[in-house]
């Protein structure tokens, strides 16, 4: 058999995926501790900088005691403390540590990420944040506060030598330093699709290991000795930028690499590639959820693998073919775990790669050298800085170019198991019929890619997001078309960007054709707001009641921002009605002459049908304007309905008892914050709405609230199982 080694390898790796699927990753539980104060415990074994503009120390400690309450707890794993005041603790010190112990959050709507199994994969358990620094017996880990202290006088060498924007990227290419580099640049390299070259990957090993290695061998040092140096190097620079599972990956097979030639065997890179990954899932099994793992080892496999069966025979002495070939093979590759993980694709990043690997390299040289100058030649730091800023720019126009171009994200959204599953059928055909002729490969790989553009689109599908404290609703439309009903928390920062961004991603959404604003609180709108001064939704109408058009102050942010992306307004009032898809719609609340001082008793009311299938959204109306609303649906006669979104999160001033009797709900869904300071849901409301046999789901208790109605069958799921 050829490569044995391979193939146990690839045997274990399909037992530990086995395993983690019959086993998925639970994280520990700290009960009433959590959100309280506790005091920790332990041993300092790493640390590093979190944050953007102002850094916050994190201290990586691992616990030998867990208080709370002056009563042991039991604990998991390690903590991140994060340091209150400036102040720096020798990697290795024992300390005693004070702070507020914080759960890291699991993902509770789709396309959320997840905190919660980030972090436990890495064998962390909790963070405590706002801690105070009560002991430290100043022990030290002498390699590892060496190699701190060294990152940190490199970094500031960086820092003097080039600009601030330049050093922050070369910190993250160099030394793993992520703490100063802006968002702006990250989402830009994402977007482009060259956020990879920021990785601490196989580039850095080859360039600086074997780079030492040939350095040695030509000032004739044996080979045994130049690999034990050259080994040696790798692992404390692996160290020294946080060993990132790109580089334990890298550096695992070029220390294979070494060991082959020093024992004068042959070295093969896959079965190299699939030890590594055995050694890391025998620590780890659960690294088969974490993305960086799948795409390190995916992106190695691609080249071997993918590339040739897809690069035409006339071009394989041909090198810029080759290298558009490699990086689509890459890309090819590591697609399903990128839609997986990322639910978006830069369509250009392999025409935009061709232009940016080759000078990572030169790049990377240049930084070096740089640094070098700083210390010993300062005034030829400019003959470095200037060749490095001129790279940098054209990367970060190149990339602006690129992103800018019509079509230049594939946003299919989160794909399907089966999808997934076809998808390896058909490159695994693809790798087995090498014969074939080049078209038919490509159209094997086109249909493959195809795959996941395929969407079920004949249902309603409805979804309440899991905001926190407010309100988002999510309307996609059969065979098409999304309204969104608020969006907005006061409970979540970013809630636009972290939760109502990623979930439309994650379900294909690239546009609405709706946003409709119930009232101006913040926690209906703020997300909203994100999301339009982003641009990352194209939107093709805001809808706003009626009452606060003569007092546009209340949406300023919003109208500023709709203004800003020459989205149209539309001020809805009761008695309009519009229809799309089969869906029907009529605005029941405000009217044009309703006229109170509560914002909340103005809330914009919507009434959705959908065959026998029917929803109120009710935003948080309350008092005069329930009353309002309470003639209106008697008016109409409407009753008898589907879903009804509570008022007010469930405050004990909204959904009164007339009004449950009028409406007389199958389901009542409930948007609040875990733990909210306002109480909510109220028990009176929970009691009247148990009165009137009412089933209840809250978002604070089961996440998302998804309702998929087809052919008048409705089913209804909570995203947290």
């Amino acid at each position: 058999m050829r490569r044995p080694l391979c193939f146990a390898c690839l045997v274990l790796t399909l037992c530990m995926a086995i395993f983690c699927r019959l086993h998925p990753p639970e994280a520990v539980s700290y009960g009433e501790a959590a959100g309280r104060e506790v005091y920790l415990t332990g041993r300092v074994y790493a640390k590093e900088y979190k944050g953007g503009l102002h850094p916050v120390l994190s201290l990586f400690i691992e616990p030998s005691v867990l208080s709370f309450q002056k009563e042991e707890i039991p604990f998991q794993d390690s903590f991140i403390c994060m340091l209150q005041e400036e102040t720096d603790v020798p990697i290795g010190s024992t300390v005693v540590v004070r702070g507020i112990l914080r759960e890291y959050e699991p993902a509770t709507n789709p396309g959320q990420f997840d905190a919660e199994l980030y972090y436990t994969i890495q064998h962390i358990s909790a963070k405590i944040q706002n801690a105070e620094l009560l002991f430290s017996d100043g022990k030290t880990d002498i390699l590892r506060e060496g190699l701190w202290k060294v990152k940190r006088t490199l970094a500031r060498g960086l820092e003097s030598t080039f600009s601030e924007d330049d050093a922050a990227i070369l910190k993250t290419m160099l030394l793993g330093d992520k703490a100063s580099l802006s968002d702006e640049v990250k989402t830009l390299y994402k977007e482009a699709g060259i956020l990879h070259i920021l990785a601490i990957s196989g580039l850095h090993i080859t360039l600086l290991g074997m780079g030492l290695f040939k350095i040695l061998r030509r000032l004739r040092l044996p080979i045994l000795p130049a690999s034990l140096v050259c080994g040696g190097c790798m692992l404390l620079y692996g160290m020294l930028t946080g060993m990132p599972v790109s580089a334990v990956r890298a550096i695992g097979m070029f220390l294979l690499r070494l060991l082959a030639g020093c024992i004068g065997r042959t070295y093969d890179m896959l079965t190299a590639l699939a030890v590594c990954g055995a050694s890391m899932l025998i620590s780890q099994p659960y690294y088969l959820y974490h993305s960086g793992f799948l795409l390190s080892y995916l992106a190695v496999l691609a080249v071997p693998l993918l590339k040739p069966a897809i690069l035409p025979e006339n071009l394989k002495h041909n090198p810029l073919a080759e290298a558009f070939f490699t990086t689509l093979a890459i890309s090819l590759f590591t697609l399903p775990v990128q839609l997986f993980f990322f639910y978006e694709v830069s369509v250009y990043a392999s025409f935009l790669n061709l232009a940016v690997v080759p000078f990572v390299g030169v790049l990377m040289m240049l930084g070096i050298l740089g640094l070098a100058a700083c210390f010993f030649l300062p005034g030829l730091t400019a003959l470095f800085a200037v060749p490095v800023h001129g790279i940098l720019n054209a990367y970060s126009e190149g990339a602006s170019f690129f992103r800018d171009l019509p079509g230049s994200m594939w946003t299919p959204g989160k794909p399907g198991g089966w999808q997934i599953t076809l998808y390896c059928l058909l490159l695994a055909l693809l790798l087995m019929c090498k014969k074939l002729k080049w078209k038919y490969r490509m159209g094997l790989l086109c249909g493959a890619v195809l795959a996941f553009c395929i969407h079920d689109c004949s249902m309603l599908r409805i979804t309440f997001l899991d905001v926190g404290q407010g309100d988002c609703i999510c309307v996609e439309l059969p065979e098409g078309g999304t309204w969104l009903f608020d969006g907005g928390s006061t409970g979540v920062s970013g809630v636009g960007t972290y939760r109502i961004v990623p979930f439309l991603k994650s379900r294909g959404i690239t546009s609405l054709d709706g946003i409709f604003l119930s009232h101006d609180d913040a926690d209906h709108i703020n997300g909203v707001e994100e999301l339009l001064r982003e641009g990352s939704m194209q939107t093709g109408l805001l809808v706003l009641p009626c009452t606060a058009k003569g007092e546009t102050e209340m949406f300023e942010g919003v109208l500023e921002a709709a203004a800003a992306r020459e989205v149209p307004v539309l001020w809805l009032e009761e008695g309009m009605t519009w229809e799309s898809n089969g869906v029907k719609a009529v605005c029941l609340h405000p009217d044009g002459n309703f006229s109170t001082g509560n914002s909340n008793a103005a809330s914009l009311v919507v009434y959705l049908t959908y065959g026998e299938f029917s929803m109120l959204l009710t935003g948080d109306v309350e008092e005069d304007g329930e009353k309002a609303l309470l003639a209106a649906l008697e008016e109409r006669q409407i009753g008898n309905v589907t879903v009804l979104k509570v008022a007010h999160h469930g405050s004990k001033n909204a959904t009164g008892e007339e009004l449950l009797s009028q409406l007389n709900p199958k389901l009542a869904v409930i948007s609040c914050g875990a733990g909210n300071r306002y109480g909510h849901p109220h028990e009176e409301t929970l009691v009247r709405l148990a009165v009137a046999d009412v089933a209840v789901l809250r978002t604070d208790e089961i996440g998302a609230v998804a309702i998929e109605v087809e052919e008048n069958h409705v089913k209804v799921s909570g995203y947290v199982k």
